[in-house]
């Protein structure tokens, strides 16, 4: 077994406990502690692991990310948040979705034309495209609702 996947074991892990410890009041600092550290430990093993990777686009990225997460954390009001961690997840999702197509494209779409297929990485794309886009339509319906821009009354479609 390689090292890296024993780290990933342990980020997983570590996200688990993490979610664990977020559905209570008291322990929720720690599991957002938790999981964070467990997100720390997949990104860096990921980086080292695959190597040959663009250091300062990471870094502009997590600069660019961490401006907007402050800036929004510092200006919404306590009573706004659940809008904004709606908004984030949909963004996160997109994001997973987007990723997912960019798979497609890059390495799997040349290997269906010529009918070398990998049937589960076809499989884990499809996975990946449909949760995110869900993710990413459900998060923007809940914001929606959340702020008062849609009822919050279900859809019913007639038939």
């Amino acid at each position: 077994m390689e090292l890296s996947n024993i780290f990933y074991v342990l980020a997983a892990v570590l996200f688990i406990l993490g979610l664990k410890k977020l559905s209570h009041p008291k322990t929720a600092r720690t599991g957002n502690t938790i999981a964070s550290v467990g997100m720390l430990i997949a990104i860096v093993t990921t980086l080292i692991a695959y190597g040959g990777i663009d250091y300062k686009l990471i870094a502009l990225g997590i600069i660019i990310g961490s401006l907007i997460g402050g800036i929004f954390a510092t200006k919404v009001e306590m009573t706004g948040m659940p809008q904004m961690v709606a908004l984030f997840n949909g963004f996160g999702g997109g994001a997973s979705a987007l990723v997912a197509a960019a798979e497609f494209y890059t390495n799997a779409a040349p290997d269906v034309l010529v009918g070398d297929t990998n049937h589960f990485m076809l499989a884990t794309i499809a996975v990946s495209v449909f949760v995110g886009t869900l993710t990413i339509t459900g998060s923007f319906i809940a914001f929606a609702k959340l702020q008062g821009l849609i009822s919050g009354q279900p859809i019913v479609f007639k038939g």
